[in-house]
């Protein structure tokens, strides 16, 4: 069954879809359903709740008969801890590597050569802070990326839906949400405190196609990158957000949009033992862990977007 948008969905949707260069995965295996080792992985509990997340939607989405699925988890650590954020892959590819990127003109995804977005309206008032505040953060953050000159990818938001809960993860794990997908990038909302680990600040989910239910990813361009069928970014309701401020809605939204746009974590990470603090090297919006506001792209986070995007749609 294709993700191309029913009927319905195109009228819905029009009256209101990660790595930072190529890389060739190995030959795709089967998917290890099994819950990851602690010991021979190194994974915490963090990890190993967003892998049982995945491994959820995936049961789920195979018994419809879907022909994607949900392939890696990229989260970012919050403030007040010396862990970072890291990605939790679903399958096992053997080089570990990101390499899942959109394809120009997928007729999967309905033909379009354009990077769509949308924003839940049912989940964004949070600590006080509005529904359209929090939703024109997240605009700005989507038009921040957008602007970056090295490409020409259009990120065209599509109609907010009042009234109605997006997501696919949730929704396949009893959250509410929809099984219904709109945009290639969904934020989808904040979920209640406990819902996502304590120091899981943002978290995107990677979806990629499939060659039918349960079978090998694809790569029908031939780019030695999965082809990515959309993505869902959720935020904690744990952490206390704000406008301007710490939590700042728009750093986070940045951060993960960059994961929603095919970026990975970027930056060494390490902790002064004098103090406990967190220092990256360099500081980038694509740091594995919030470290305050960061509205404005470091040059980091520019090369690898360009990195991505700098061929599009020709890539």
């Amino acid at each position: 069954m294709s993700r191309t948008r029913t009927a319905l969905e195109t009228f819905v949707a029009a009256a209101l879809v990660a790595s930072v260069g190529a890389c060739q995965p190995e030959t795709p295996t089967t998917p290890d359903v099994s819950p990851p080792s602690f010991a021979k992985t190194g994974v915490n509990a963090t990890d190993a709740a967003l892998w049982q997340l995945m491994a959820t939607v995936n049961a789920g989405l195979a018994a419809e008969g879907k022909n994607y699925e949900a392939a890696v988890a990229e989260w970012a650590a919050g403030p007040g801890t010396d862990e970072v954020g890291r990605t939790v892959f679903f399958r096992d590819l053997g080089n570990k590597q990101l390499g899942h990127h959109f394809v120009p003109a997928d007729p999967r995804r309905g033909g379009n050569v354009e990077i769509t977005y949308i924003i839940d309206q049912t989940e964004g008032a949070v600590d006080g802070v509005m529904v359209a505040e929090t939703s024109a953060a997240i605009d700005r953050a989507m038009g921040t990326w957008e602007a970056q000159t090295c490409s020409e990818i259009p990120v065209t938001k599509v109609a907010d839906m009042p009234g109605v809960d997006l997501g696919v993860v949730e929704f396949l794990n009893g959250l509410g949400g929809s099984p219904l997908v709109f945009a290639d990038v969904t934020h989808a909302g904040w979920l209640p405190a406990g819902l996502l680990a304590n120091n899981v600040i943002g978290v995107t989910f990677t979806f990629i196609f499939v060659d039918g239910p349960g079978g090998p990813p694809t790569d029908i361009d031939n780019n030695g990158k999965l082809d990515t069928a959309f993505r869902e970014i959720l935020y904690n309701d744990f952490f206390t957000w704000a406008i301007d401020g710490n939590i700042d809605v728009e750093t986070v939204a940045l951060h993960e949009a960059g994961h929603g746009l095919s970026q990975a974590h970027f930056g060494a990470a390490f902790v002064t033992d004098a103090n406990g603090f967190l220092h990256f090297s360099p500081r980038a919006v694509m740091n594995a862990a919030y470290s305050g506001v960061q509205q404005i792209l470091a040059g980091t986070d520019n090369a690898g977007h360009c990195s991505v995007w700098g061929g599009w749609p020709n890539n």
